[in-house]
């Protein structure tokens, strides 16, 4: 039988090559969005089946580990914690994949107006960043690196919120299409699940190292201090 230390490594190794390359192609399909060029999207598109090879690899892995050494403790949490962070990873990988084909079907044409208005390099900056991140936190087991992706997917959600009324404003003084705003804005709520995916991804980490489950907890949070604002206690 294979070390269990062994298996543990290379669990670990697919699972930052998967992250790597879906870093790649985000910054492929800013290149996409920002230049307008087919080639990078097309690249993204390409390295679609890549990324849906290693979530199936990935699982394939966690599951032999799971049935072959019976694991307990945190070496359980981690193979637990890899399924979930696959799917999330492939999911980003489908947004990358999204926005590019808008490029490479000729449905998007971005104006340097409209990529400063969004700040779209900004946006694709700080998704980056979240990504080294939860790489820095799941390799070196900082808590508070992982952290940090909660504050920055704060900034995306404030973007997205703001973004109806950028559109409105834009629209008046430009002569952009409606439909072609209207994709504008489907890209920008993508990468706004993005910053949702690599949230779920921190969390993972935590529960790995920590044995702590925080999903829901910020948003089980805030309704609680709405209801108590009303005086109510229905949610106890």
């Amino acid at each position: 039988m294979i070390p269990l230390e062994y298996e543990i490594d290379r669990i670990k190794t697919i699972c930052f090559e998967m992250i790597d390359l879906v870093r790649n192609q985000l910054a492929l399909t800013r290149e996409a969005l920002v230049t307008g060029d087919h080639d990078p999207a097309c690249e993204v598109m390409r390295k679609e089946t890549r990324v849906n090879a290693y979530e199936l690899t990935l699982d394939r892995e966690c599951e032999d580990f799971i049935a072959l050494h019976t694991p307990v403790a945190s070496d359980l949490r981690l193979a637990i914690a890899m399924i979930k962070i696959s799917g999330c990873l492939e999911r980003i990988g489908d947004h990358a994949y999204r926005i590019s084909s808008f490029v490479f079907e000729n449905k998007m044409s971005f104006s340097k107006e409209l990529i400063q208005l969004i700040d779209l390099t900004g946006l694709f900056d700080e998704i980056d960043e979240m990504l080294e991140n939860i790489t820095q936190a799941f390799e070196k087991g900082d808590i508070k690196t992982a952290k940090l992706v909660f504050k920055q997917d704060k900034k995306l959600n404030r973007i997205n919120k703001r973004l109806p009324a950028m559109m409105q404003g834009y629209l008046k003084h430009n002569k952009d299409s409606v439909s072609n705003v209207i994709l504008v804005s489907i890209t920008v709520g993508k990468l706004e699940r993005t910053g949702d995916l690599i949230t779920n991804i921190a969390e993972e980490i935590i529960f790995y190292i920590e044995s702590k489950i925080i999903k829901h907890k910020r948003r089980d949070k805030k309704i609680r201090k709405r209801f108590n604002l009303f005086g109510t206690n229905e949610l106890g």
